[in-house]
């Protein structure tokens, strides 16, 4: 009986049990539930915020707001060419950044920040300098572009720029010294020497020409070639200049050598240039000139085997002193145009006196040598003489079927440095010289 009882009493503790259980369980399922639902709703409450963000970044873009973190490379190129010196490249760079829109802006900003930080640096150091130099005083006004002054002397300084560009040498020069006039120990006074120093320089190149002349085109190897430096004074005043110690300037010579198997070699020296009377004192009226004849001999050891030679001579005058209009410099040398004449081996001068002439024979007689050396002098000649150019073109290219095979390669060559074009079959040049006929009939 007690048994009993005791079972029936443990039962509903038992029912009591699974269904306390069954509550906890429900409990935790709830729970689950709202933790889901609240994260759901902090997403849900976040999203709009993060697309909002990306809007107004995306608007901020859009716009050209913002500084780049870096520039790209075309940024930084077309930056380049618009500051550069070259009108066409400025323009060129400039409207393709304009193409480019507000998506660059932001690389600009970043460019302009650099620029504006180097700026800064540079000042700093001015300024430590000008404070050094100037015993610790102020130094801010020697560097400060912000003063009137400052501004007015550079806007001064770029006429004279201009001046100079244009060729109005002595205005360009009165300019730049009035500048160190006014501000001796001005920031600008580097740049103000050196265009000073340039304008004399373009100015006595102007009114003093000078230039080599040879007697001959060719020559052979030990000859004394006739070679003559004249100084013409074109100035319109009296023109005078000091020799001292026979010495007048500086001869270059090189020679440039053309072997039969492609290969080329380049050298040269320099040496004196002298003339007979150790002391003089050339006055030069305008329209007069004055020359003296090159005491030079070409050398016996000249390799020339196989081998189209060209020598080439410039002088650089730097007398004692000279003087013209008031100017007095003994500094400023005067560097001639180049002159040039062939070399040959002994005894083949008379053969080569008319390349283009002795071409046409070699090509006739199937002379490979003399047409390899005809070739290129007639490149040569071309240079100065376009209606030799010309004929030698058009003569390279109607024989370019019928030719040596082993001359190909020099054909090509030889017209690559005449026309400036490079073809690497016969139909595409033959394709080319048609459309330069072509072209000649339509003008």
């Amino acid at each position: 009986m007690n048994s009993n009882c005791r079972l029936k009493s443990e039962r509903p503790d038992k029912a009591a049990c699974i269904s306390l259980f069954a509550g906890l369980l429900a409990a935790v399922s709830l729970c689950g539930v709202v933790c889901t639902r609240g994260l759901a709703q902090e997403e849900l409450e976040l999203r709009p915020v993060d697309r909002e963000e990306r809007a107004k970044q995306a608007a901020r873009k859009k716009e050209g707001a913002g500084v780049a973190a870096k520039i790209s490379p075309e940024v930084t190129q077309l930056i380049r060419k618009m500051i550069s010196v070259r009108g066409s490249d400025q323009k060129e760079a400039e409207a393709k950044l304009l193409r480019m829109g507000l998506r660059v802006v932001p690389e600009l900003r970043a460019w302009v920040r650099q620029v504006s930080g180097n700026t800064e640096k540079v000042e700093i150091v001015l300024r430590k300098i000008f404070r050094k130099v100037s015993g610790d005083k102020d130094a801010g006004p020697l560097v400060s572009r912000e003063s009137s002054a400052g501004q007015f002397l550079e806007q001064r300084l770029s006429e004279a720029m201009e001046h100079l560009r244009y060729g109005r040498y002595q205005m360009a020069r009165k300019i730049a010294e009035s500048i160190l006039i006014l501000d001796p120990d001005s920031p600008l006074r580097f740049l103000c020497r050196r265009l000073i120093r340039q304008a004399k320089e373009r100015k006595l190149k102007k009114e003093l020409v000078t230039r080599v002349d040879s007697g001959a085109l060719v020559y052979e190897v030990g000859e004394k070639p006739e070679i003559f430096f004249r100084v013409l004074n074109k100035s319109g005043s009296t023109a005078r200049f000091d020799i001292q110690q026979g010495i007048v300037g500086e001869l270059f010579i090189g020679f440039d050598r053309c072997h039969f198997d492609g290969s080329h070699i380049t050298n040269g020296e320099r040496i004196p240039l002298r003339v007979k009377n150790i002391q003089q004192k050339v006055v030069l009226k305008p329209e007069e000139g004055w020359e003296c004849a090159i005491d030079y001999k070409l050398p016996d050891n000249l390799q020339l085997r196989g081998v189209a030679c060209r020598a080439r001579f410039r002088v650089t005058f730097r007398p004692s002193r000279w003087e013209i209009e008031g100017d007095k410099d003994s500094n400023i040398p005067l560097t001639s145009e180049e002159t040039e004449f062939w070399v040959l081996p002994p005894g083949k001068k008379r053969k080569f006196e008319d390349p283009l002439k002795r071409l046409k024979l070699a090509l006739l007689l199937k002379q490979n040598e003399d047409v390899f050396i005809a070739g290129w002098f007639c490149v040569w000649g071309g240079k100065k003489d376009a209606e030799l150019n010309n004929r030698f073109k058009g003569l390279m290219i109607d024989n370019l079927v019928e030719i040596d095979p082993r001359l190909k390669p020099l054909f090509h060559e030889l017209l690559r440095q005449s026309t400036g074009v490079s073809y690497k079959t016969d139909a595409e040049w033959v394709k080319w010289w048609k459309t330069q006929g072509e072209k000649k009939s339509g003008t």
